[in-house]
């Protein structure tokens, strides 16, 4: 159980820290394939590689990002990203990808629950972080709902209801922050690394807003 209060900055820099470093991603393999292929797939294989590059660019202004080569090995992991024809498909997958990290995880936390034979301030933590989880689970749908209704306009989107999707996923990075603060305070610090990765995946699916939308917002609360 670690002894060492952790803060929201003290997190984040816990998180830009665990991301693998920023890399120069496969800009030759890239053109190659281009000149080789010119079919659908290889324009979104390429999509993929150019919001990933975006992603760890100074063009998005949110507090963390993914780093290109994890970024492009989340999005290629499910095979709609294969297909997707601007940024706007690339955000629902990552809504789809966030929405199974987050079961998975609120999975591993109830059975971590279950499996505790103590009340002390461990099992406190992850009750608190059953509630976070029950929330972001009710939550995710009604953000990707919100930016179904924006996508159409794609960079065109009325600026108010571009904000108001980035808000209702600036629900889901607090709650998963707060969720890992908690942990990382009355937990095992190792083991808080899982839990971390889901506010990567809610740092993704904002950045993939923000570049579909042209809406840039620096308010992120976590």
């Amino acid at each position: 159980m670690a002894a060492h209060p952790m803060t929201s900055s003290t997190l984040a820099t816990m998180l830009l820290l665990v991301a693998v470093g920023i890399t120069k991603v496969a800009g030759d393999d890239s053109r190659n394939t281009g000149s080789n292929k010119g079919n659908d797939m290889t324009r979104a294989g390429d999509l993929v590689v150019e919001v990933c590059k975006n992603m760890s660019s100074d063009i998005l202004k949110n507090k963390v990002h993914f780093d290109p080569e994890p970024c492009i090995s989340v999005l290629r992991s499910d095979n709609r990203s294969a297909m997707a024809k601007d940024h706007g498909d690339l955000a629902i997958v990552a809504f789809d990808l966030l929405e199974q990290h987050s079961k998975a995880i609120a999975s591993k936390i109830d059975s971590f629950l279950h499996g505790l034979k103590v009340h002390n301030w461990t099992e406190r933590a992850f009750r608190f972080c059953a509630a976070d989880y029950a929330a972001i689970l009710h939550t995710i749908p009604l953000c990707r709902d919100i930016f179904l209704d924006v996508k159409p306009m794609g960079t065109k989107a009325d600026h108010f209801a571009a904000m108001t999707a980035l808000a209702c996923v600036n629900r889901l990075g607090v709650a998963t922050r707060d969720c890992s603060l908690v942990l990382v305070n009355n937990w095992d610090y190792d083991q808080v690394d899982p839990f971390v990765d889901v506010t990567r995946h809610v740092s993704l699916t904002w950045g993939l807003i923000e570049i579909a939308t042209g809406t840039l917002d620096d308010h992120s609360d976590w």
